[in-house]
């Protein structure tokens, strides 16, 4: 009788160093505090969004510059630090295998979000108007929806499941831990949707940090990443209406 063996999900990451350099780590750092530090920063500022709603696409276009130079700035001092890039998830051993494992991450991350929006409703937590003013509404506004979404899922899961939760891990000898701090960070980015979207956006960022250390790839986060930002930009935000603070026109 012949007896087939599974072999066990690569430990994440095979390749990872034992500690980060100071450099590397304190970039971690720096990454994991300063960026929901800009954005309180940002909030608190304000912003006429009824006037960015008007020029949504250039909007996006800010945007995903803000984003390409947080990708660009990571991987610089990766390779500055002489990171390995499997180290940081840039492998894929099982294309097919690995889309699947997006999609799936799409799915669980979409279900968990409509959750958390129902609990805040029923929590009585209100949606800033933000979400609904920043949405595409035209066929153009779509495309450079999508086109941000790409950007900001292969940026932000470099920057946060990529270097963060390896210079994390690898630091406190826990990735679980890092999965934690990562996904706070992420959470605490997202400030300017209020509780509900920072609690949302936590929620997502342990589903997408935990399918990192169990798969060992950047891939499957990345994608799931991108179909949760597009159905929601596409028309999932919609079943936030009723829960909005301000029902602004557009």
């Amino acid at each position: 009788m012949r007896v087939l063996h599974v072999a066990p999900p690569p430990r994440y990451p095979s390749t990872m160093p034992e500690t980060p350099t100071p450099i590397a780590a304190a970039y971690a750092v720096l990454l994991l505090i300063g960026m929901p530090i800009l954005a309180a920063v940002d909030a608190r500022r304000g912003a006429d969004l009824a006037a960015a709603a008007k020029h949504r696409r250039l909007l996006y276009v800010s945007v995903g510059a803000s984003l390409v130079v947080l990708g660009l700035v990571t991987l610089g001092v990766a390779a500055w630090q002489d990171v390995p890039a499997a180290a940081l998830g840039w492998r894929v051993d099982a294309p097919a295998t690995a889309l699947l494992w997006g999609l799936g991450v799409a799915v669980a991350g979409l279900v968990l979000a409509w959750l958390i929006t129902v609990a805040a409703r029923l929590a009585g937590l209100r949606e800033t108007a933000a979400v609904k003013l920043l949405m595409p509404r035209n066929a153009s506004e779509k495309r450079a929806f999508l086109a941000l979404s790409g950007i900001a899922a292969v940026c932000e899961e470099y920057a946060y499941r990529g270097f963060g939760l390896w210079a994390i891990s690898a630091w406190t000898g826990n990735p679980w831990l890092g999965v934690a701090l990562v996904s706070v960070s992420f959470g605490l980015g997202h400030g300017y949707q209020r509780l509900a979207g920072v609690l949302r956006a936590t929620a997502l960022g342990v589903v997408l940090a935990a399918t990192v250390i169990w798969t060992g790839s950047l891939f499957p986060s990345i994608v799931g990443h991108f179909w949760i930002n597009a159905a929601i930009g596409l028309g999932g935000w919609r079943y936030l209406r009723a829960n909005f603070d301000v029902d602004e026109p557009g």
